[in-house]
């Protein structure tokens, strides 16, 4: 049982039915006055400090004959002392708790804490017993450092450093509380309380109480255990002390690397165990597949279907074939149960002694070891791997601090970077055990200086460039070459070109291999001349900013377009070239900036765009053609130059074809004959495959001359004809008329030199 606080002789202790004890002091002066038998009582009397030692025995004797004789009540007298008179102070001192825990996790300080322990003081005079405002109180204590004071304040603001000594005035009523907080040693706290006078500034009747506080470690067994490390930051470097070889530029050349493997061991309240308890750490890291040229690798020898016989030493998992996958006697067999699970109990690792022959799927562990645990049999559900330590050792013993961690170091070689591995930290007794299986490497580089960076072979591809190879590598802090590392990539606004890296498209991932290095295959499609580069971004991630590479695939110079202009059939050919004249496919070409004096041009492309015929994509020979109408202006009395021009471009912009075509309307001269005028505005409908023929109108021109008709433009239209009939009219006929839509362009002339054009629609529709 944990002993009472200490008290001082010059107080007294009571225990409330809280069980709090209160301790009360009087001034010593006063007390010096009482008969020995009755210091520190719960009744304080206070003498009147002026009065000889004599004359304060009789007061104390009075009063005591006035208490007990009765004869001090209502108003039949006795001796009071002058309230107007400042007397010793009485001091009453209550603490919370006689013991508080020690605060290994160094929690916060919070009023309801288990570490946190309340003084309540108060302070009056001794001689009318009333409340002293403003009195200064201190409280300090000395010896071990096993905590700190907080004033009220400073707890219910949130100070964290504690003090050795707090001083504070009291109250309206006298009060004051000071709290006292554990720390992470246990050990006892001799407490000092001291109150005295502030008006005055004296010393002089003052009161003082001595009381103790333990401090406790209630830690029990380990319970469970935590993986607080790995972490990349624990990684250091093991440096040779005989400086650099003649050929070397990299102080790191032992070969080899250490990290810091860090566990929190707790009881069953969370607390941390006791300083000390030893706690060992065991490692497999072989036989892997896939390492490095996939990745970090996997363990061979895995199952999830484990089943350990509870209490005993035989394992077995159904379909597995250890012996046949590598497995050998004094190999390590881990068992990954989950910790939050029903199962938890069979975590741990063990060693193997047997691999009965004819059983592939069975194994028998070390007797002299722990058996499996006994708990619930759930059946074949365990995670399992099987393997050993092969690349890389770890100091199997450590001990847990104040703080219930225990940390050992794992050292492994360079070459072996971005290797996975497990880890796992167990009780002496086997009663605990938590496995570290990641899934992912665990052999890391070092991020001295400037972490992880990554080069390439090239910044710089060319347009369209077909198996274009860059070679990147990662490195650490230490330039050694990190393999099993995954570099990602992406692609930027590729304007309409089509790219890929190794056959994954314009976005994923390449892991570097056994040197750290990787090659990057690139392929780019469909990089239209004139167009921008093309960024090609390659990142590694380390802890801080990722490391990254920008591959630029150079822009594509510029094509050339060229224009077979014929104006009178009402035709243009278009073909986009490459400079060395190779044809530039699936390239976007329309019209713009055409002035047309009458009438709209009507430009119809083919191959047409996705947007329809009023612009056009080049076909495998880079080729597009053009067709369009023109509607010319009726003659008038003098001739007439006209111009149609437009401007044709490709989607880039990087090559133009400007179309130009002039026509000449011959003028009437002086109005002697009427004007020549095609009458006809439609056409009937012809049928495909039936002959087909229509008359054509005119009227005007000179009076009984013969007209002279012509087909200006069949517009594919092979077999149409026209010819004249009588002095004004004409017969347009075609034999065998094919489905489709034409827009064909007649002309008639007269023997006075009028001329008029005027273009038809013909529709040519199924049987």
């Amino acid at each position: 049982m944990i002993s009472r606080a200490k008290l001082a002789a010059s107080g007294s202790e009571q225990v409330d039915s809280a069980g709090k004890r209160r301790i009360i002091a009087l001034g010593q002066k006063n007390q010096d006055l009482l008969p020995s038998g009755q210091q520190g009582t719960t009744m304080i009397i206070s003498g009147i400090t002026h009065y000889s030692r004599l004359a304060a025995l009789f007061v104390i004797a009075f009063a005591l004959t006035a208490c007990g004789g009765g004869g001090g009540g209502g108003d039949g007298g006795g001796f009071l002392p002058d309230p107007d008179t400042p007397n010793n102070l009485a001091l009453s001192l209550t603490i919370e708790k006689e013991s508080v825990p020690a605060n290994v996790a160094q929690r916060p300080a919070e009023a309801d804490s288990p570490h946190v322990a309340q003084i309540a003081i108060e302070v009056s005079d001794s001689g009318t017993g009333l409340p002293v405002v403003g009195a200064e109180v201190s409280v300090s204590f000395t010896g071990t450092r096993v905590g700190g004071l907080l004033s009220e304040e400073d707890l219910a603001g949130g100070v964290d450093e504690t003090l050795s000594s707090v001083s504070v005035q009291t109250g309206a009523n006298g009060d004051a509380r000071i709290f006292f907080v554990a720390g992470t040693v246990d050990g006892e706290a001799s407490l000092r309380v001291r109150a005295e006078r502030s008006a005055d500034g004296s010393t002089a009747g003052g009161a003082e109480v001595a009381a103790s506080i333990l401090v406790v470690n209630t830690a029990g067994p380990a319970a469970a255990l935590e993986f607080t490390g790995p972490f990349i930051e624990a990684i250091r470097t093991n440096r040779v002390e005989v400086g650099l070889a003649p050929d070397e530029t990299v102080d790191f050349q032992n070969g080899t690397y250490s990290r810091v493997v860090s566990v929190t061991a707790t009881d069953a309240n969370g607390n941390p165990v006791a300083t000390n308890t030893p706690i060992l750490f065991r490692l497999i890291d072989a036989p892997l597949d896939g390492y490095p040229e996939s990745g970090p690798g996997s363990f061979v020898i895995k199952g999830s279907n484990g089943n350990p016989l509870e209490g005993n030493f035989s394992f077995e998992a159904a379909g597995a074939r250890f012996a046949a996958l590598g497995a050998r006697v004094g190999d390590r067999l881990a068992l990954d149960a989950d910790p939050d699970g029903r199962s938890f109990f069979h975590a741990g690792i063990r060693t193997i002694s047997e691999l009965p022959e004819g059983e592939p799927g069975s194994l028998l562990i070390r007797t002299d070891e722990e058996p499996f645990r006994v708990g619930e049999d759930q059946g074949a559900n365990v995670p399992y791997v099987i393997g050993r330590a092969r690349v890389g050792n770890i100091q199997s013993l450590a001990f847990t601090d104040a703080n219930g961690t225990a940390s050992t170091l794992l050292t492994y070689p360079f070459s072996n970077v971005g290797r996975t591995a497990l880890l796992v930290a167990q009780t002496e007794d086997f009663s605990v055990s938590r496995v570290f299986n990641p899934g992912g490497p665990v052999y890391l580089g070092s991020l001295e200086e400037e972490g992880l960076t990554l080069t390439a072979s090239t910044r710089t591809l060319t347009s369209n460039v077909t198996n274009g190879v860059v070679s990147l590598c990662v490195r650490d802090g230490n330039q050694v070459p990190l393999p099993a590392q995954s570099i990602q990539f992406s692609v930027g606004d590729t304007f309409g070109a089509s790219v890929d890296v190794n056959g994954q498209g314009s976005s994923g991932a390449l892991v570097t291999g056994a040197g750290g290095c990787t090659s990057a295959v690139v392929n780019v499609r469909d990089q239209l001349p004139g167009s921008d580069e093309i960024t090609l971004l390659f990142s590694v991630q380390s802890l801080g900013e990722p490391s990254e590479v920008e591959v630029t695939i150079l822009a594509s110079g510029s094509g050339n377009l060229i224009g077979n202009l014929n104006c009178s059939s009402r035709t243009l050919g278009l073909v986009y070239l490459t400079d060395s004249g190779e044809p530039i496919p699936n390239a976007l070409l329309s019209a713009s900036d055409f002035t047309w004096p009458s009438g709209s041009p009507n430009f119809i492309f083919t191959p047409a765009s996705d947007g329809g015929s009023s612009a056009g994509v080049t076909d495998s020979n880079g080729a597009v053609a053009v067709r369009y109408s023109i509607t010319l202006p009726q003659p008038e009395e003098n001739d007439q130059t006209i111009e149609y021009t437009a401007t044709f471009e490709t989607g880039s912009g990087d090559a133009q074809f400007d179309f130009r075509c002039g026509f000449t309307v011959a003028g009437t001269g002086p109005a002697t004959d009427p004007q020549l005028v095609i009458q006809t505005s439609t056409l009937p409908d012809a049928t495909d495959g039936s002959a087909y023929s229509t008359l054509l109108e005119s009227s005007g021109g000179e009076s009984g001359s013969q007209k002279n008709w012509t087909l200006v433009f069949n517009d594919g239209a092979v077999g149409l004809s026209v010819s004249n009939s009588g002095t004004s009219g004409a017969l347009l006929s075609w034999a065998s008329p094919v489905t489709g839509s034409y827009d064909i362009v007649v002309e008639v002339s007269d023997q006075g030199g009028q001329v008029v054009s005027k273009t038809l629609n013909l529709e040519v529709v199924d049987p």
